[in-house]
């Protein structure tokens, strides 16, 4: 099922910045990526599918939308969306920034 969604989603448009890695921040809430790693805004640290601009996980259980599944994908250099997949399609997009040295927002 995920080659399918990521199959799917990589028919838009191409990031121009170097990699999805590193810190990002939206109001209160940060997550971080590096490789295949992700941790979460809960502090859960868990495995999702990396690719250079994009990254693709299933919301671990105890975390809110628990099974369901966030793709991301990078607008730029200092910017991703990050979309729930529903019926095989990103909804409810947003859009987070990458963190400030030693702040959340």
């Amino acid at each position: 099922m995920w080659r399918s969604i990521i199959a799917f989603l990589l028919f838009s448009t191409p990031a121009v910045a170097d990699a999805i890695n590193g810190d990002w921040c939206l109001d209160s809430k940060r997550l971080s990526v590096k490789g295949p790693q992700i941790i979460l805004p809960s502090g859960a640290t868990i495995q999702g599918e990396y690719r250079r601009h994009e990254f693709l996980y299933q919301v671990p259980a105890g975390d809110a939308d628990a099974g369901s599944m966030i793709y991301m994908q990078l607008q730029g250099e200092d910017n991703i969306s990050l979309y729930h997949i529903k019926d095989g399609k990103p909804v409810d997009g947003q859009s987070w920034l990458r963190c400030l040295p030693n702040t959340t927002s």
